[in-house]
């Protein structure tokens, strides 16, 4: 009787460590299979964060691309601006070294047109007909200046052969044969040509602008541009002589 107690009793020990054995596995392949399913969700959370990281990446490296491509195209146009002003800067240059040409070639009287005391047209292309062209700027009312017009006529016949011409301008006189005018010229035989002023406020500037007092002289090249300086008052013939001297060997050495 005590033997089946005791047998009893062992297997009923048995079946207890054995539940409980049992219990322990159960657990072990649950927790397992949490830190499985853990494992398999971390990986899927993982890939999703790569590819969503992979997906920025790719966004920013196409938006890097962009920005990028923008500024090689501003920076083309930045060039294209910087040349186009390099153009327009030359451009600018070359038409300002035209207009300083312009103003280089008959810079004393520009373009311009009149007439002689004795009534014929004429134009700047008067200075062309000679190497040297002396330019006396007289008037009617002038005493000095109707004193000196004989040695200038005939200073202009003794030249006449060496390049060069003598040019009166009447300051007082705007038309064609004026009588005071032609008097005076007939009576000093200043027989050379002389010019009138005609009233346009724009010649008168251009040729009166160098002669704030007459008599006053200038001598031109055959473009019409000063040669020397300018000379007020009226002179002798023998300072004219040499003074004509010193301007042909000028206008010859050019």
């Amino acid at each position: 009787m005590r033997k089946r107690r005791q047998y009893w009793m062992a297997m009923a020990v048995t079946a207890v460590v054995a539940a409980g054995v049992l219990a322990g596995c159960g657990d072990k392949e649950d927790k397992g299979g949490k830190v499985e399913t853990q494992t398999e969700e971390s990986a899927k959370s993982q890939k999703e964060e790569s590819v969503a990281s992979g997906s920025a990446a790719g966004e920013s490296a196409e938006t890097k691309e962009v920005q990028e491509g923008k500024d090689d195209s501003q920076g083309e146009e930045q060039k294209a601006d910087v040349e186009s002003g390099s153009q327009d800067g030359q451009q600018a240059e070359a038409q300002d070294e035209g207009a300083g040409d312009a103003v280089e070639k008959n810079d004393v009287f520009g373009e311009f047109q009149t007439k002689t005391l004795d009534g014929e047209d004429v134009d700047q292309e008067l200075f062309g007909k000679s190497d040297l062209t002396m330019v006396n700027i007289w008037g009617t009312f002038c005493g000095p200046c109707i004193r000196e017009m004989p040695d200038l006529g005939e200073l202009s016949r003794e030249y006449a052969d060496k390049g060069f011409q003598m040019v009166g301008i009447i300051s007082d006189v705007s038309k064609p044969g004026d009588e005071t005018a032609l008097e005076i010229v007939e009576s000093t035989e200043a027989d050379y040509t002389h010019l009138v002023i005609p009233k346009d406020a724009n010649m008168q500037y251009r040729i009166l602008k160098n002669a704030q007092v007459v008599p006053t002289t200038i001598f031109l090249d055959k473009d019409g541009n000063q040669i020397g300086d300018t000379y007020p008052g009226a002179k002798s013939k023998k300072q004219w002589t040499a003074i004509i001297d010193e301007m042909l060997g000028k206008v010859s050495n050019e």
